[in-house]
């Protein structure tokens, strides 16, 4: 259709093979050998950008109509953020929240144990928090879970420094299919509270970008290191969240 010598040809193949690389890599995640060799150019990075950009776009052509025919709206917490100075919008939104995220669901993804141990440290602090909060265990809650957070935060600290230089462990290599396909599930469902509505379930076919963001971003992760879903994260957000900030800009009496 085009030239592959033309600029549109030249593009659309690096579009193609960009695709190709990303949909081969999600049919069967796989780890590098070397966790610190990266298989990608930081380059090459705009041409993921610009494959996510366009499946999401196809995603919001298809679910935007739906929204609209059963009138899904924002959540409460959602819409009150939006109401928002807009530097703190941008903030929250474009800065806090993709780092606070990628730390969560991503950062580890390498399978590093100095990168798994705080973040199964976080997962257990967050787990018995709430187990104490609902059993009711005795003195005051605020004190216990200090306790808590002290005693995980040094056995944190001292895997890190123990297991620092540790290779990835064998059996995290084997199920690495399963945990990164988790990640992304999880990204994605966590979102369905952005939304207002009694059943979580029927709002799961609204967060297919933010699903699909997780795979991309951890596909990022993987083949170009810590920093790039970190910044396509960032990236995709100020993005998703211009068209708002142009009406609050312009028409502040709409919202």
């Amino acid at each position: 259709m085009f030239e592959p010598n033309s600029t549109i040809g030249w593009a659309t193949g690096r579009l193609m093979a960009t695709t190709r690389d990303l949909l081969t890599f999600l049919r069967a995640p796989k780890l590098a050998d070397n966790e610190l060799q990266r298989t990608g150019k930081p380059a090459d990075l705009i041409w993921l950008f610009a494959v996510n950009c366009m499946i999401v776009a196809a995603l919001a052509i298809l679910l935007f109509p739906v929204m609209l025919a059963f009138d899904v709206s924002m959540s409460n917490s959602m819409a009150g953020l939006f109401e928002r100075p807009i530097w703190q919008l941008l903030l929250i939104v474009v800065i806090a929240g993709p780092i606070v995220e990628e730390l969560m669901f991503r950062s580890w993804l390498s399978g590093s144990p100095r990168l798994l141990i705080p973040v199964s440290g976080l997962l257990l602090w967050m787990g018995l928090t709430y187990s104490y909060e609902q059993l009711g265990w005795p003195g005051p809650a605020s004190m216990g879970t200090a306790v808590l957070l002290a005693v995980i935060a040094a056995a944190v600290l001292i895997g890190v420094i123990i297991f620092w230089k540790r290779p990835v462990p064998g059996w995290y290599i084997r199920i690495f299919p399963l945990v990164f396909w988790s990640q992304a599930l999880l990204f994605g469902s966590v979102h369905v509270f952005n939304y207002a509505g009694d059943n979580p379930a029927a709002l799961l076919p609204f967060v297919l970008p933010q699903t699909v963001g997780g795979l991309i971003w951890g596909y990022a992760r993987i083949r170009y290191g810590w920093w790039a879903n970190m910044a396509m994260h960032m990236a995709y957000n100020l993005i998703a969240t211009s068209g708002l900030v142009y009406v609050l800009l312009t028409r502040p009496d709409i919202l």
